[in-house]
Order: structure tokens, then sequence, then C-alpha cells
């Protein structure tokens, strides 16, 4: 990928927020942005275990103590900073992250390497 596309707005992420939004690039695949600790994370919105969605149904994503991202099917907890998972059926294997920057005031999908997870 080369430049950055606009993937939303800062204020669309309101404080220890998630938010699914379609892949600009992949049209089978929705990213999932973080808000967490002022900082921004960018995920696939797959479970490693089954290749699954992390969230439900509904479209809800559930977290435990805002520091961990929970896999609505199977319970496994990703770390919110690294996508590690910490437990469950897919333990020690990571979500799929995407580049992001900030830049006035919007998030981008970008490929620059000095502003990444800012």
């Amino acid at each position: 990928m080369t430049g950055k596309i606009l993937l939303c707005q800062l204020q669309d992420l309101e404080d220890e927020a998630i938010k699914k939004i379609p892949h600009p690039i992949k049209a089978d695949l929705d990213l999932i942005l973080i808000k967490n600790n002022q900082q921004y994370y960018a995920y696939h919105n797959i479970c490693p275990h089954f290749s699954i969605q992390l969230d439900n149904a509904k479209g809800q994503f559930f977290t435990y103590e805002n520091q961990w991202i929970m896999c609505a099917h199977h319970s496994a907890m990703f770390e919110i900073s690294t996508g590690l998972c910490v437990d469950g059926p897919c333990k020690a294997r990571h979500l799929i992250s995407e580049p992001i920057c900030l830049e006035n005031e919007h998030i981008y999908l970008s490929d620059c390497s000095e502003n990444v997870n800012i």
C-alpha cells in the first residue's frame, strides 16, 4: 500500500472505544479500531482460532477491564496494545494488525512508519 486512506475521524472513537468499519481495500474484511489509554490500534476483525469475527451478531465487542478484547464466540482474550491472545483456545497467537497514523483529527490506514499506532 502506498500513501494513506481515511478510516474515520478521531471524534468517532470515544475514550476506551471499539469501532468496526469495513476494510477500505479488502471488501470481505472488517477492521476494528480501538482507542485505549489515548493510544489507537487497528486489527482485522478475525479471531485466529476459527477465522470468525470477534464481535457478536449485533456488532458488539466485549472487553475485560479495558485491557483485553474478548472474542464473543470462544472467549479468547487479546491484549489491546499487541493483539496477543493471553487466554483461550488460540493462546499465544496474534490478531492481524494494520498500520495507522493520525493526522488533522483523522485516522488513516497508512504505510507511514513513524506514526503507527500513536
